[in-house]
C-alpha cells in the first residue's frame, strides 16, 4: 500500500513541476515541439510525456560568457599594438 501512495505522490510531482516548468518556458526556446503540444503530451502520458519533455523538450541554458583576461583577448592585443605603434610614430616625428 506505501507503494501505491508514494507512487502516486511521486507521480503528481513529477507531473506538476513539469507542467509548471514547460508552462514558464519561452515558446521561442522550446526544443523539437511546439510548447502546447508539450504540454499536451505531458498531460496525456504523465510520466513518459514528463521525462521526454525533461531530457528533449526543455529549453538548454544559455551558455555562460567567460571574461578573458586582457592578455588572453586576441583583439584587445591588436588594438593595443596598433595604440602603441601610433604613439611610437608620433615620438618618432
Amino acid at each position: 500500500m506505501r507503494f501505491v501512495i508514494l507512487s502516486l505522490v511521486a507521480w503528481v510531482v513529477l507531473t506538476v513541476f513539469t507542467t509548471v516548468f514547460a508552462i514558464s518556458a519561452k515558446a521561442s526556446e522550446v526544443r523539437v515541439l511546439r510548447k502546447p503540444l508539450w504540454l499536451v503530451i505531458i498531460i496525456v502520458a504523465p510520466i513518459i510525456g514528463a521525462l521526454l519533455y525533461l531530457t528533449i523538450g526543455r529549453p538548454l541554458s544559455k551558455p555562460q560568457t567567460t571574461q578573458i583576461a586582457p592578455d588572453d583577448d586576441p583583439e584587445f592585443l591588436r588594438r593595443l599594438a596598433e595604440k602603441l605603434k601610433d604613439e611610437d610614430d608620433k615620438k618618432d616625428e
